[in-house]
């Protein structure tokens, strides 16, 4: 386990600074969907779930579970940093991109139940998709260059 999370440091700062980034615009008076446009937490999950399997098994030959594996760990950390913002957010009174309805595909306002319960949803959905994305990332791995005479350090 510790090769996995050894592997998946640069995906995890990568979702470390999309969630820094979206509470940075959310301070600052941002319209959601500019902050959504830059700082989309989900489609970063989406295009790492297929880079990271794929790189996975190019450059640490990784069988199709160890990568879609490391990919569920990269989308979990994703959504629990999702999930625990929109509670804070719920608890603290305070209205961020993590509450907003139109990040919990809402058309009004939404209860903490309703929105925690969205979020778990969120959570399992992502994880599935990230795991089928981790698949075909996986399967084009050998379309990657291996490190045949590359210092890879």
């Amino acid at each position: 386990m510790k090769d996995k999370f050894e592997f998946i440091r640069l995906p995890v700062i990568l979702v470390l600074l999309f969630f820094v980034g979206r509470i940075v615009m959310g301070l600052t008076g941002a319209p959601y969907e500019a902050a959504n446009r830059v700082f989309s937490m989900v489609i970063l999950q989406a295009h790492l779930a297929v880079i990271w399997a794929a790189v996975g098994k190019a450059y640490r030959k990784y069988r199709l579970w160890d990568s879609v594996s490391a990919v569920i760990l990269i989308v979990l950390i994703s959504q629990i940093l999702i999930w625990t913002a929109t509670a804070v957010s719920y608890a603290a009174g305070w209205s961020t991109f993590f509450n907003n309805p139109q990040a919990l595909n809402q058309a009004g306002p939404v209860s903490f139940g309703a929105a925690m319960g969205i979020r778990a949803i969120g959570l399992i959905g992502n994880c599935i998709m990230g795991a089928i994305l981790a698949v075909i990332g996986w399967l084009m791995g050998g379309l990657i260059p291996g490190n045949r005479g590359v210092a890879l350090k």
